[in-house]
């Protein structure tokens, strides 16, 4: 996958040229030319006296004044054509320059200006005079630009007393301070309000400052703290390290150091978990095994912000999600009088990373006293435009029903009254997988792990070895759904097999003497499996199958199985519960990239008693999915396949105590599905599956005397069915080779 590349650095395309065109002139310092050169056309937007300037911060010019200056002109020229304000041109210009092996071990992910002006929105309360403001790890300043645009155009204060009394700022870099100051200095002709400014910042990491510090500039606390922290763990991987010493990497690449690396590494290392163990002693936290630095960063914010101040931040999506997160996250929710938590996508490009990574907006107002009821939590969703965000939905979640619901206060990525209404319901109407009365009782284990036993592994078959499964090996009721061709790593090919096709094809076996020796009695019986690497915007979540006794699970497999009811009849209730579309949009509210124990745990599993109509119905149709898996991959089939599994769709609903209403808000979110699929005329894309389950749904779960009315649903099967959709196919699959059958389905 080619990198993404951040939208604002297409726009200074031409800017960044005048400035590379400017530094190749000379042979002097070429970082030094380029700060001069921005300092320069900041004073000619400013307005300031560049002489001034550079005498009151000691900057030594290289090139003759003249010349600096009609270099300036150019840049500003170039500049003025941009459609982002001056002012964060030219922090974006001047932010120091990192390859990716070093943004991702900083965390150094540099702030869009569109989400730097959200920041500043959320902060307007606080940015007044008199006020302090702060960001502890500021970079080149961007949202300090923001915070300066929003107090003197929204707010009307006195810039020039504003940015000398009111600002705050620290970085690690020299450089990104300077970057700091000419970004600011453009708003300004005070070379006196700058030094003022300038003097209350220091070069510094924030998170080792003690409070009495923070207290010596804020005795009170800040009125706001704003800032984007690293995103990064205070970790490094060989992987990482190699690719930091220039080495050519791919995931899933075997690793071999020579003894200077090796040594290297080990001491980075080293370093790194010194470093790990200071902050865990300075932020309680911080008590997971794992360091996040924008975990730290919070709590530090909340710690120097002042009662009734404002603590405006961005954040990655974890905050809300993740169990490690779940301290800091109850500590902002018990401190704070007001929160809103935006929670906003990659796609306009604001980073150079995945465009589904997901982060938050975060601002929470805290309480000025102590027994303030506990905050309404506004949750918003956001996209970007080219111009700033838009909001696409909006929830408010009392905190003591958040409680009921999510005792860990994750918060559900739910966008309007409706989604929120539908989780409550499931999540109230279910019961606990702990629960013993309705056999739930769980024991999940990773078999093997792929990286610490890859020396054990073989790619050619052995007498007694058996197979390894991999995560994308396994898909919906199906085992075996893709086989290993060649390669390794993400660069690995593999073969798609078509519903009813599967089998197993492995990239790799093993002895069983080998497999870890908690793991040898598992092998040996009937259990579950899940893909644990997923996405909420994936077609599908959840994917999870049968493993039989002889093979072997890696890592990114986790197994289950049920002490209390080993019967094959419990796997394979969970199995259909587990692939269904009401729990795989739970699940779709609450997962990152990774379906750990904890947070599968954590949604309730629907109360369906065994040896009900209800159990003997799931249970019927998960037996025969299993068995067509590998019964042959014949339209007939395929069709037979869709049948059982809406069968399981609407049983698995009407468990939840969902209405047909809440049906059809389930299945409306589940855009991808059926992309591979013929679609209506005059409809972009399929809908065949959602059809077929609502055309069940509508038997199922509604009254005779609305059924009888006029609805859409079958009649939209039946045309679907009639161009040849085939429901429930993942797209990738879609046009895997299928024999053809000469009678279509019937949506009944």
């Amino acid at each position: 996958m080619s990198a993404i590349k951040p939208v604002e650095l297409e726009r200074l395309a031409n800017a960044e040229r005048v400035l590379e065109s400017f530094v190749n002139q000379f042979n002097h310092n070429a970082t030094e030319l380029r700060y001069q050169l921005l300092e320069a056309a900041s004073a000619c937007l400013g307005g300031f006296e560049l002489a001034s300037f550079q005498k009151a911060f000691g900057v030594k010019p290289l090139v003759q004044t003249a010349e600096l200056h009609e270099s300036a002109l150019k840049l500003v020229a170039e500049i003025r054509q941009i459609a982002i304000h001056p002012a964060f041109v030219l922090s974006i210009l001047s932010r120091e320059q990192l390859d990716e092996s070093n943004q991702r071990t900083t965390g150094a992910y540099h702030t869009d200006s569109r989400l730097a002006t959200k920041l500043a929105q959320l902060a307007s309360g606080g940015l007044k005079m008199g006020a302090k403001i702060i960001d502890p790890a500021c970079g080149a300043g961007v949202l300090l630009v923001a915070c300066a645009l929003q107090a003197r155009d929204v707010n009307k204060v006195d810039l020039k007393r504003w940015l000398a009394e009111s600002v705050y700022a620290a970085d690690l870099s020299v450089l990104a301070l300077r970057g700091a100051l000419l970004a600011l200095a453009s708003l300004t002709d005070s070379v006196e309000s700058l030094q003022s400014m300038r003097a209350k910042w220091v070069v510094q990491d924030s998170l080792m400052a003690p409070q009495a510090y923070w207290l010596k500039l804020a005795p009170k606390g800040f009125d706001v703290v704003v800032g984007n922290p690293p995103w990064e763990k205070v970790k490094i991987t060989r992987h990482e390290y190699l690719k930091e010493k220039g080495q050519e990497r791919h995931y899933g690449q075997g690793v071999l150091f020579d003894d200077l690396d090796l040594k290297g590494f080990k001491e980075k290392k080293a370093g790194l978990t010194t470093y790990s163990k200071k902050l865990k002693d300075s932020f309680d936290s911080l008590f997971s095994n794992e360091t996040d630095m924008y975990v730290a960063f919070t709590a530090l914010f909340e710690r120097i912000c002042k009662p009734g101040g404002l603590l405006v931040a961005l954040v990655p999506a974890g905050l809300i999600r993740s169990q490690g997160t779940e301290h800091i996250r109850r500590h902002l929710f018990r401190v704070s009088k007001r929160v809103q938590i935006s929670v906003i996508d990659n796609k306009a490009r604001f980073f150079g990373i995945d465009t589904r990574f997901k982060f938050l907006a975060v601002c929470c107002e805290k309480s000025s006293a102590r027994g303030e009821k506990h905050a309404l939590i506004s949750l918003l969703h956001e996209k970007g435009t080219e111009q700033g965000l838009e909001t696409t939905g909006s929830v408010q979640i009392p905190h003591d029903t958040l409680a009921l619901v999510r005792p860990d206060l994750s918060l559900p990525e739910v966008r309007t009254e409706q989604e929120w209404k539908v989780f409550q319901r499931m999540a109230t109407t279910g019961t606990a997988w702990t629960a013993p009365e309705w056999g739930w009782q769980a024991k999940f284990c990773r078999e093997v792990d792929m990286t610490r036993e890859k020396p054990k592994f073989k790619t050619t078959e052995g007498k007694n070895d058996l197979p390894v499964i991999e995560g994308r090996m396994v898909q919906q009721h199906r085992l075996g759904a893709k086989g290993y061709v060649n390669g390794e790593g993400r660069r690995a090919q593999w073969e798609l097999f078509p519903v009813g096709g599967s089998m197993i094809s492995p990239q790799f076996y093993i002895d069983p003497k080998d497999v870890p020796p908690t793991s040898r009695l598992r092998i040996s019986e009937l259990r579950g499996g899940f893909c644990d690497i997923t996405g909420q915007t994936n077609e599908r979540t959840m994917m999870a199958a049968l493993i039989p006794a002889g093979l072997v699970c890696g890592n990114k497999v986790p197994t289950v199985i049920f002490d209390a009811d080993p019967s094959e009849e419990r796997l394979l209730a969970w199995a259909a519960i587990m692939n269904s579309l009401p729990f795989d949009w739970m699940l779709r509210r609450i997962v990152t990239t990774t379906v750990n124990y904890f947070l599968l745990v954590s949604l309730p599993m629907p109360k369906i008693a065994k040896g009900s109509a209800a159990w003997k119905s799931i249970v019927d149709a998960a037996r025969e999915l299993r068995e067509l898996d590998t019964s042959g991959p014949t339209l007939e089939n395929s069709q037979r396949v869709a049948q059982l599994r809406a069968i399981i769709d609407v049983e698995i609903a009407a468990a939840y105590s969902l209405s047909f209403d809440d049906l059809l808000t389930i299945t409306n979110d589940f855009p991808l599905m059926d992309r591979g699929q013929p679609a209506l005329p005059n409809e972009k894309r399929s809908t065949v599956t959602s059809d077929l389950v609502l055309t069940r749904a509508m038997k199922r779960l509604v009254a005779e005397s609305v059924v009888a009315e006029s609805r859409p649903w079958h009649e939209r099967a039946r045309l679907a069915f009639g161009l040849g959709a085939r429901a429930y196919i993942p797209s990738e699959f879609s046009t895997a080779s299928v024999s053809p059958e000469p009678e279509p389905i019937h949506a009944h």
